[in-house]
C-alpha cells in the first residue's frame, strides 16, 4: 500500500470570495452569561502587536508539528493539520471577548479542534489558559480558607542516553508511590495538583513534576513538613531503579507557586520570543519544534520522541476531591479545548464562505480584536503574505504602545531560509528562467 502525501496546505480558493463580507452579519451576545474569573497578578495579556505575530507563528508551528508526526501516525498528523482550518459545522462564527481594561481577544467557532495539548501550539494555548484559570481559582480558594501553599518539584538523575518514554513512566510511578507512603499520609495535605513538564539539554531529557500542594498550617510549618518526605521520594525512585541528588527534590514557598502559575502554559506566549525558556541552555518542546522547522534533523527526532511519550497524558493531575472542595468545574483537556467564553458574535457565515476566507484567518481575528475593517482583512493579504512581509521587515514588531517587541522565534529561524528562496527566485528570473512559486510546505503556514 503506497503512503499518501503528508498533509500539505489544504487547498482552497485564494481568489477574493464573492460576497463573503456581505454574508456575515453582526450579532448580539451569544451564549449564556458567566462570571469572568479574575486572574489578578497570575495572568497576563500579550501586547496586541506581539499577539498578532504570535498567532501567525503558532499556526506555522502547528503545521510543522503535523508534518513531523506524519511518518509516525498519519491519522494524528492529519488531525493536527486540520485543527483550526476545517469547518465541522454548517456555519463558522468569528467571536470576540472583552476582558476589560481594553483587552479584547478573538477566535473562530465551528472549526475542527485536535485538542492536543502537547502536539498543537494552538490548542495548547487554549487549554493552558483554562488550566491557568483553574489554578488561580485554587490559589484564591486556598487563601480564603487560610491554607498554606507549597511548590514541590520532583525529578531524578538522567543523562544524554536516557530515553524519555521509560523515564517519564518511572517518574510518574515513583510519584504515585510517594503519595502512598507513610510520610506523605502524615502530612496535613488538603489536596495537590501535579503538572508534568520536560526540557532537553546537555544531559538529555529532563522531565520533572511540579506539585502545587495545599496544606493546613502556617507556611513555615508546611515547608518544613514537606521537606521531611525527601527520603521517601529517594526511596520511591530507588524502587524504580532510579536515583537522585539534592536537585531531585525541591520545596518552594507560595510565592514560587504564584510565579509558576503566571507562566503556566507558556506555549501561548510564543509571541514573546519563545515558549518556556529552559535554563542553562536547555530547550522546551516548542523551542525544539522551532529548531526542527529550521531543518535541524536532531531536533525533529527529539520533538517526535517528546510528542509520542506525552501523547494521551493529562496536562494537570488533580488529587481526588480537590476540585469539588474548591468548587472548580472538572474539565478534561478535550473539554477545556472547547470552552467557549462569553463573546460577541462579529461574523457568521456558511462553511463554503469560510473555505475562501480561511487563508486570512489570522488577519480576520486581528481585525476583530482591533476593530479594524473586516472586509479589508477579508480581501487583503493572506496570512502567508503577512508572514513573509514580517520576515523581510525587521527582527522586531511594534507593540500597541509603540514599544519594540521581539518577533516570535519561528519567524527568526525561518528568516534566512525564506529570504534565500526569494533570492533564488530573483536569480532565476534574472537569468530568464522560470523560478515558479516557493514551496507551500516551506512557507509553513497552513492554508497558503
Amino acid at each position: 500500500m503506497s503512503r499518501k502525501n503528508p498533509p500539505s496546505a489544504l487547498k482552497g480558493s485564494a481568489a477574493k470570495p464573492s460576497g463573503f463580507g456581505g454574508s456575515f452579519s453582526a450579532g448580539s451576545a451569544s451564549g449564556a452569561t458567566a462570571e469572568n474569573r479574575c486572574l489578578g497578578n497570575n495572568g497576563k495579556f500579550v501586547d496586541k502587536g506581539a499577539r498578532s505575530g504570535g498567532r501567525l507563528a503558532a499556526y506555522a508551528a502547528k503545521r510543522t508539528a503535523a508534518n513531523l508526526l506524519f511518518r509516525h501516525d498519519e491519522k494524528w498528523s492529519r488531525r493536527v493539520s486540520a485543527c483550526g482550518y476545517v469547518a465541522h459545522s454548517p456555519q463558522v462564527e468569528l467571536q470576540k471577548r472583552d476582558h476589560g481594561g481594553g483587552q479584547v481577544s478573538g477566535s473562530f467557532c465551528g472549526l475542527v479542534s485536535c485538542k492536543s495539548v502537547w502536539a498543537c501550539p494552538v490548542c495548547s494555548a487554549r487549554i493552558s489558559g483554562v488550566r491557568r484559570d483553574e489554578m488561580n481559582a485554587l490559589l484564591a480558594w486556598s487563601r480564603g480558607k487560610g491554607h498554606a501553599v507549597v511548590m514541590l518539584t520532583l525529578t531524578a538523575r538522567h543523562n544524554s542516553k536516557t530515553a524519555l518514554g521509560p523515564f517519564l513512566s518511572d517518574l510518574k510511578e515513583a510519584a504515585r508511590r510517594l503519595r502512598q507512603s507513610r510520610g506523605w499520609r502524615d502530612l496535613a495535605v488538603v489536596g495537590s495538583v501535579t503538572a508534568t513538564e520536560v526540557t532537553h539539554g546537555r544531559n538529555g531529557w529532563h522531565p520533572h513534576l511540579h506539585l502545587l500542594m495545599i496544606l493546613d498550617g502556617s507556611s513555615a510549618d508546611a515547608l518544613a513538613a514537606v521537606e521531611g518526605v525527601r527520603a521517601e521520594w529517594l526511596r520511591s525512585l530507588g524502587k524504580m531503579g532510579r536515583d537522585g541528588n539534592g536537585a531531585a527534590f525541591q520545596v518552594q514557598s507560595a510565592s514560587a507557586a504564584g510565579d509558576y502559575i503566571a507562566k503556566f502554559g507558556a506555549a501561548d506566549e510564543i509571541a514573546l520570543g519563545s515558549a518556556k525558556q529552559g535554563r542553562k541552555g536547555s530547550l522546551s518542546p516548542w523551542q525544539l519544534l522551532a529548531d526542527a522547522a529550521s531543518g535541524d534533523k536532531r531536533a525533529c527526532a527529539l520533538w517526535v520522541e517528546f510528542a509520542v511519550a506525552f501523547k494521551g497524558k493529562s496536562q494537570l493531575q488533580w488529587s481526588r476531591g480537590l476540585k469539588a472542595k474548591a468548587e472548580i468545574d472538572d474539565l478534561s483537556d478535550d473539554e477545556a479545548a472547547d470552552v467557549a467564553p462569553v463573546s460577541l458574535r462579529v461574523w457568521a457565515g456558511k462553511s463554503d464562505a469560510w473555505r475562501a476566507a480561511r487563508l486570512r484567518r489570522c488577519s480576520l481575528v486581528d481585525a476583530a480584536e482591533s476593530g479594524s475593517d473586516l472586509d479589508a482583512a477579508e480581501f487583503g493579504q493572506t496570512d502567508a503574505e503577512r508572514w513573509r512581509d514580517d520576515l523581510a521587515a525587521s527582527d522586531v514588531i511594534e507593540g500597541e504602545s509603540g514599544s519594540a517587541v521581539a518577533l516570535p522565534p519561528a519567524v527568526r529561524v525561518h528568516r534566512s531560509r525564506l529570504l534565500s528562496v526569494d533570492a533564488a527566485r530573483s536569480e532565476f528570473q534574472a537569468a530568464g528562467l522560470s523560478a515558479g512559486r516557493p514551496s507551500r510546505r516551506k512557507m509553513l503556514v497552513h492554508g497558503t
